[in-house]
């Protein structure tokens, strides 16, 4: 990718990791700009829908969706810090819709709880993050050492299954539990040797100049998966156009934020809600994917990452992937 240009910590720390304390709530003013917006025909009348968005580079793509609003709907957005915190939050009520990690969504519907992945929202946006100093040339490089993880995250799954690709054991390395916003502090510290991190976190360590990202780890079975669309199985049920509105709503977006065109607009409104620069996220955005869709490959790797998630004990029943997963809302 060529040499960058080293950033001062110093400098990236005032906006450095003060996304993760940020508690943004975004309704349709916070979108402006004209665009063409999907057809929609719908008797109802109008509707706020609450929608929930994880803290991190790749969902920001919720924050566009009254762009693209069937007639009559305003989006409010609401941001949590986690996935399993996003997850409670669809589950309570709090939002009617949200994007968060495959493995708290699986843990969720294993334990019964009423959520339905309506479309998936974006894969990759992952690293493994060392210091710039590391003597680290390979993942099997980092036993014994402290790795920071977010607990019931896509990543904690991705961080195990590295672990058995290299031989190595839960007790072969020193597991630290963080979020994802502290993370490359912990590392520019010298608090961990190591970690498996989202969107903008690897690329605020890179420009940083404190870190470096020793492997993207999309070569484990369970490739690029990262975060799902989901919503509550009794919306599901009793609201099947309402669910089909949004979902649409979703794709739409999700194909918006793809388009080359849009980045700037799309890192403009990043650096509102979460603080990283236009650096941090021009070299954020080269590791992030906007895909909405799920296909029968898609559905294996859910599967065996469930299966992934009982071997490891963080589950002790598979969902039931016909109720848990419903692709029947995705534009044909």
């Amino acid at each position: 990718m060529g040499e960058r240009r080293k950033v001062p910590v110093t400098a990236l720390c005032g906006m450095d990791f003060n996304y993760r304390r940020r508690s943004f709530i975004a309704g349709a003013a916070a979108v402006s700009g004209a665009v063409s917006v999907p057809t929609f025909a719908r008797a109802a009348g109008p509707r706020t829908i609450k929608v929930g968005m994880l803290k991190t580079v790749n969902t920001v793509v919720m924050q566009f969706y009254q762009k693209f609003a069937a007639p009559g709907d305003t989006y409010q957005v609401i941001i949590f810090d986690t996935p399993p915190d996003g997850k409670d939050g669809l589950v309570s009520g709090s939002v009617d819709f949200g994007i968060f990690g495959l493995a708290a969504a699986t843990l969720g519907a294993s334990q019964g709880q009423p959520l339905t992945v309506v479309a998936a929202a974006g894969g990759k946006a992952m690293a493994i993050v060392v210091a710039a100093n590391s003597p680290a040339k390979t993942f099997a490089d980092l036993k014994g050492k402290k790795i920071a993880y977010q607990p019931g995250s896509t990543q904690e799954v991705v961080l195990r299954e590295l672990l058995k690709m290299n031989g190595m054991g839960p007790t072969d390395y020193q597991p630290v539990r963080l979020s994802f916003g502290d993370m490359a502090n912990a590392l520019a510290r010298g608090d961990v040797d190591a970690y498996i991190g989202s969107e903008p976190g690897p690329s605020i360590s890179v420009l940083s100049g404190k870190g470096r990202v020793l492997v993207y780890p999309y070569m484990t079975p369970v490739g690029a998966i990262n975060v799902v669309f989901a919503t509550r199985s009794d919306i599901v049920a009793k609201q099947p156009d309402y669910v089909r509105d949004v979902v649409k709503t979703h794709a739409a977006a999700c194909k918006w934020a793809t388009n080359p065109s849009n980045r700037t607009e799309f890192e403009t409104m990043t650096t509102k809600v979460l603080g990283p620069s236009k650096e941090v996220l021009d070299l954020a955005m080269n590791n992030i994917n906007f895909d909405y869709a799920i296909d029968a490959e898609y559905l294996k790797k859910a599967k065996y990452y469930g299966e992934q998630m009982i071997a490891l004990k963080e589950i002790s029943a598979l969902p039931d992937y016909d109720k848990f997963i419903n692709t029947s809302f995705l534009p044909k």
